[in-house]
């Protein structure tokens, strides 16, 4: 109740203050001499210019939150090209409504006002104006423009601009990404249920997945197709390696949620909806699913460590999942003749002999950290934990880093990989690691070496990973049946096809749009989701690949993030 009022009191303070900032340019006005009337006129007029554009943007989200994850045109076998095609009619869409909304805002701005809001948008651009574009603008206007660059240097400039020889990721779709996340950012308005409607269409996705699992083919995408291959493929975005990333970004903005949200009703729907991800990352049979739970929950506490509130929900995200964990090995255990089954680093950890025990371990401790929450609600309202266990956890990921790396350099130039047992297949790089990256990662690498030096500097081209290795296709196809038009690893595939820079910038970018997403956290908590997102996909994209299917939620997810730390910069100022 005390936060709903609060709420209120903040929106009358807020409608107060706009007030008085009307009444104060008014007064300004007749200072100037010119009449309070049309300074009224023109703030007025801005806002239906901002609210048009808001609810442009506001269908284009719904859209790709809600319809893009269900859509398809003929079950598996288009599945890429069809999500290719509904994602860039939509942000083309998108981009001409407010491109025509634009002209016409024009047109009437010549008239009414003589131009001065289209002045006032072209001075914008001047260079003293865009020096003040946050880092993050910068950029990612660096990344388009090499990514320009190296399609215009390519050898092969039609594939570059397309990515029709790779995975439709060329220059035309990084450009919709550009273009989508400015007009996103800089004209939308944020609201959370565009969270609330990804996860919807999620839970839909999830369940399908996890149906999936148990063979039972809901949609009956798999008739005729071998269990072998059909398999590979769940839910309605195609290979598992996309589903558990989809997933991922699931999982991130449900938790994200769940760990900012105040209200009983909503915290529920966002924990049930978290374990359902948690269900459905483990059951998509993807290894790449373990880096995106291993940054959740090894970022989360630097957030979550200040409150004793957020130290009682990480305790219970954490319960819950490794309750999840024992409910598929139960699950797999009853319906051991109906269920794919589980292999990997997944597999490994649902047949822990002391699983039940860590539950109840869990569960204990995440109890006693909520009564111990709730004591110091009571008793103090103003306590906070000890600044010395936010430390001792980045000294937990410092030292763990450095024993991961430890354990590397062991298995691998140590020559002790017998050390690892069954953990040594994910410790040992060789041609069969990660199953043959690591073989895709030395012809990308030696390809790249053979570069004329300019090539090496801008890249090959925007997605022609596959032209690039086309020395070595017949020998992947005679090793291992295959051939590799996409590095498996997003950061790799931007070194070698747009080179180092282009590298630079894209990771410059991310880095700079989460960290103006975490400066507005306390301010605004649920920011986190979209944070979390962001970083959930980055970790699995070191072996994934960039598909239009999952990789334009990140975008977007990012892009309404900072459409939030633009409005809080606004109420600031």
């Amino acid at each position: 109740v005390i936060d709903n009022l609060f709420v209120k009191r903040v929106m009358v303070t807020l409608k107060e203050a706009k007030k008085l900032n009307l009444k104060a340019n008014a007064e300004i006005a007749r200072e100037q001499g010119a009449p309070a009337a049309s300074i009224l006129a023109e703030q007025a007029w801005e806002g239906k210019v901002r609210k048009v554009f808001s609810w442009i943007v506001s269908v284009y989200l719904c859209v790709v939150f809600g319809a893009f994850p269900l859509y398809f045109h003929n079950y598996y076998y288009d599945i890429l090209v069809s999500k290719y095609q509904f994602y860039w009619l939509s942000t083309v869409a998108m981009l001409a409504s407010c491109l025509i909304a634009a002209i016409v805002f024009e047109c009437a701005d010549l008239k009414r006002f003589g131009g001065a809001h289209v002045r006032r948008f072209f001075g914008a651009f001047r260079p003293s104006e865009l020096k003040k574009q946050p880092f993050a603008y910068k950029a990612l206007a660096v990344f388009w423009g090499l990514a320009l660059i190296s399609t215009v240097l390519s050898d092969y400039v039609y594939e570059s601009f397309w990515g029709n020889e790779g995975r439709f990721s060329g220059f035309f779709l990084i450009t919709l990404y550009v273009l989508g996340t400015i007009v996103i950012s800089k004209y939308g308005r944020m609201r959370k249920w565009y969270l609330d409607v990804f996860l919807a269409s999620s839970v839909l996705v999830c369940l399908f997945g996890i149906t999936d699992y148990f063979q039972m083919d809901l949609l009956g995408w798999k008739k005729g197709v071998s269990n072998e291959q059909g398999n590979l493929f769940v839910s309605t975005l195609g290979n598992i390696n996309t589903y558990t990333a989809f997933v991922a970004l699931t999982m991130a903005v449900a938790c994200g949620c769940f760990v900012s949200e105040r209200k009983v009703g909503r915290r529920i729907w966002y924990y049930l909806v978290s374990a359902l991800a948690f269900f459905a990352l483990i059951t998509g049979q993807s290894d790449n699913a373990y880096l995106s739970l291993g940054m959740l929950f090894a970022v989360m506490p630097l957030f979550l460590f200040t409150t004793w509130r957020g130290i009682a929900d990480y305790g219970i995200l954490v319960a819950m999942f490794v309750t999840v964990i024992k409910a598929v090995d139960t699950v797999n255990k009853v319906y051991a003749d109906q269920v794919i089954g589980l292999g990997g680093v997944f597999g490994v950890l649902v047949r822990y002999r002391y699983l039940e025990g860590v539950v109840v371990l869990f569960w204990i401790l995440a109890g006693v950290l909520w009564v111990w929450k709730r004591k110091m609600e009571q008793t103090n309202p103003e306590s906070k934990p000890g600044r010395w266990i936010w430390r001792g956890w980045c000294a937990v990921l410092i030292l763990g880093c450095l024993a991961v790396a430890f354990v590397l350099y062991d298995a691998n130039l140590g020559g002790h990989a017998e050390r690892y047992s069954t953990l040594s297949q994910y410790l040992v790089f060789d041609d069969d690691w990660g199953t043959n990256r690591g073989y895709c990662w030395r012809i990308g690498w030696q390809s790249y070496r053979e570069l004329p030096f300019l090539h090496q500097l801008f890249g090959f081209g925007p997605d022609t990973y596959g032209i690039l290795t086309w020395d070595f296709r017949q020998d992947a196809l005679d090793r291992y049946g295959v051939f590799y038009e996409s590095a498996h690893n997003e950061y790799f595939q931007y070194l070698v096809t747009m080179g180092p820079f282009a590298l630079a910038s894209y990771l410059a970018f991310l880095g700079g749009a989460c960290v103006r997403m975490c400066r507005k956290w306390k301010e605004c908590a649920w920011i986190l989701a979209p944070v979390l997102a962001v970083l959930c996909y980055g970790a699995q994209a070191v072996v994934n690949i960039n598909l239009p299917i999952a990789t334009p939620i990140m975008w977007a997810m990012l892009a309404i993030g900072l459409t939030l730390t633009r409005e809080k910069a606004e109420q600031a100022e």
